[in-house]
């Protein structure tokens, strides 16, 4: 027996989304060139959907009455660096009114569009508003419309964006002033900057133990 299905006693790993079908379904029909993939694992639905379509999905989706995914529990991303497209924009939806779930994912980035950009999806649930700042400030992905598209994590002149597989651990050469982990590695650490982890060209070495106030010997 398929991993997840039932038969005469036996009871199912995990439940079936009920209103799965009827998402993807509506999506199908009011969108019928948006949809470019759907993945069922675990219970658990996901729709790929065309980035340039993303907004009037989620509008739809937010207003069907039969639906009513009225809340928007998460905005994030992947940065599949091997792959084209490169990033993965990942939308976690939730219904308050029947408790049905759904994830929704788009595609972007390649050669020619290192910093992709979508559009945003303020206008559908104000809530993506800090979800967005934090995908752009970590991944470096733009959302058009967005109405204050600004780091939220990182130093406003912070270079680069971390959460890319690509980014430097050890540290890169920065016009002053250099923040934090974005020391380069040949130049000394500041005073009271401390120490810091992956300062080394491997970028293995540990933080050294900081001193046991047992072993003072004042």
């Amino acid at each position: 027996m398929a991993e997840g299905q039932t038969g005469p006693g036996t009871v199912a790993l995990w439940p079936k989304n009920p209103h799965a079908e009827a998402t993807v379904t509506l999506v199908r029909e009011r969108f019928p060139d948006a949809i470019s993939d759907v993945v069922e694992y675990r219970g658990e639905t996901t729709i790929i959907v065309r980035a340039e379509r993303i907004e009037e999905v989620c509008r739809a989706l937010r207003d069907a009455p039969e639906l009513r995914f009225n809340f928007l529990a998460d905005i994030t991303a992947v940065d599949w660096p091997e792959r084209e497209p490169r990033y993965d924009v990942v939308y976690h939806l939730l219904s308050l009114e029947t408790s049905a779930v759904i994830r929704l994912k788009l595609r972007v980035g390649d050669d020619e569009t290192p910093n992709p950009e979508i559009a945003t999806v303020t206008t559908v649930w104000p809530a993506a508003n800090f979800f967005e700042r934090e995908v752009f400030d970590l991944f470096g992905i733009r959302f058009s419309g967005h109405p204050n598209l600004t780091r939220i994590l990182m130093p406003s002149d912070w270079v680069g964006h971390p959460l890319r597989k690509d980014y430097p651990l050890t540290g890169i050469a920065l016009p002053e002033p250099h923040w934090g982990g974005q020391i380069p590695f040949d130049q000394p650490l500041p005073p009271g900057t401390g120490a810091q982890t992956l300062r080394t060209p491997d970028g293995v070495a540990e933080a050294p133990a900081p001193p046991n106030d047992a072993d003072d010997t004042r």
